[in-house]
């Protein structure tokens, strides 16, 4: 064959392959870029409901140190758990 026939065989063969190589570039950027808005609203979803939990928190710890009935259920729980302090019994002396 000629040497300009091999040459045109080759780059029709390296154009098709370009475009094939582009077009396979854009499908995976385009999933990838699908997914990291994907992972941006999970992640926006988890940051309202921190802030949400941080929210009831603080008022919880509001209630509590307001006092009140909140206060006395949560000291006699304390109570009952034996985090408060430990009784020791004295031996008895002979």
């Amino acid at each position: 064959m000629n040497e300009v026939l091999h040459a045109n065989i080759f780059f029709v063969i390296a154009s098709v392959a370009t475009v094939i190589f582009c077009i396979l570039t854009c499908v995976i950027l385009y999933n990838v870029i699908k997914i990291t808005k994907s992972i941006r609203s999970i992640v926006d979803r988890i940051d309202a409901g921190s802030e949400k939990i941080a929210d009831d928190i603080d008022h919880l710890r509001t209630a509590i140190t307001d006092g009140g009935f909140f206060a006395s259920i949560l000291q006699f729980i304390m109570k009952l758990s034996g985090t408060g302090k430990k009784r020791t019994r004295r031996r008895k002396k002979d």
